[in-house]
């Protein structure tokens, strides 16, 4: 019989976490889920706790290795956990997301130094890209070889750019195979929304929610734009990521296009149970940069990835989710 595959994944209790963890479950992996609950939630890990090839290992992974020490050579790590939010949070928190990051990823690499697991997939992102090509929603399109020379926006950015040079260094004189994952906007249940943290999509559908003059506020122009990709495509994409035995290590995951924020938002507004009449604006907020979307000819091509997720019927969706919360509380 076929010994069953073994993965261990920090920030399990999120949103990317929980989706990649039930996956892998339903396929008769086991998997060691890892987090400290500083944006993933208790009753996220209790749906998967069901699974009798699920164990929980509480952690903070910036200065605890201990939920590491069964790892053997012939696992896999799956590391998505780092501080992220939405704009407004990183920006108004560039050190402190910068500075925690480092410490999240300079201990994992401590732990490929001496563990050296089959494989390590790493969550990148697009933030980690040049500002200076991110200034369309129409052409700017990233793709990998666009990484170099580096200038991210933001301190986020920089960050997760730091801990991929750095785990490539841990791996040097190991077997351990690194693959880096650079993700678009994700978005998906179960999320964050009504909080500071919260990031785009769920921050506006709990706006047009909680709205008590039928108007919807959003940030800037609503002419910024991002490639939204569903956290489904983004578990795909990893597990995808796990099995791919080509030379390559670097893959865009996001869709090839720009939806902008107003169209987020008209969106949002065309679901039935969303009383929305007036889309306002606040320009003395910060946007961002003003557009960017994925090249993603080579995750297509060597990891077979694609998207399937409709982003209508994506928001949709999670707006039945967040209504659904909202009447269960």
């Amino acid at each position: 019989m076929e010994k069953m595959k073994k993965y261990y994944l920090t920030g399990v209790a999120g949103m990317i976490g929980s989706n990649v963890a039930r996956d892998l479950l339903d396929q008769d992996c086991i998997v060691i889920g890892v987090d400290n609950f500083w944006r993933g939630t208790k009753e996220n890990v209790s749906v998967l706790e069901l699974y009798d090839n699920f164990e929980f290992r509480y952690a903070d992974i910036s200065t605890d290795l201990d939920w590491a020490n069964d790892m053997l050579k012939n696992d896999q790590l799956i590391h998505i956990a780092d501080i992220v939010a939405g704009i407004g949070y990183v920006f108004c928190n560039e050190w402190a997301v910068f500075s925690e990051n480092n410490k999240i990823n300079t201990s994992i690499a401590s732990l490929l130094v001496d563990k050296q697991p089959e494989r390590i997939i790493y969550l990148g992102t697009a933030c980690s890209y040049p500002e200076s090509m991110q200034q369309s929603v129409y052409d700017s399109i990233l793709s990998e070889k666009d990484k170099f020379p580096a200038k991210p926006e933001s301190g986020y950015g920089w960050s997760k750019l730091m801990g991929e040079i750095e785990f490539k260094l841990a791996i040097k004189n190991s077997d351990t195979r690194l693959i880096t994952l650079d993700l678009h906007n994700v978005y998906g249940d179960p999320c964050v929304y009504k909080e500071d943290t919260s990031q785009v999509i769920p921050a506006l559908i709990w706006k047009a929610i909680s709205s008590k003059d039928s108007s919807l506020n959003i940030w800037g122009n609503g002419l910024q734009g991002r490639a939204f990709v569903h956290t489904s495509d983004v578990s795909k994409a990893i597990k995808l990521a796990t099995e791919y035995e080509g030379d390559l290590d670097n893959f865009m995951i996001g869709p090839n296009f720009c939806t902008t924020i107003k169209e987020v938002a008209n969106i949002i507004c065309s679901h039935p149970l969303i009383s929305i009449s007036e889309i306002t604006y606040d320009l003395t907020k910060p946007v961002g940069d003003i557009g960017r979307f994925a090249n993603n000819s080579l995750a297509v091509k060597e990891l077979g990835w694609s998207q399937e997720k409709d982003i209508n019927k994506g928001i949709h969706e999670l707006i039945d989710y967040i209504l659904k919360l909202e009447k269960n509380d």
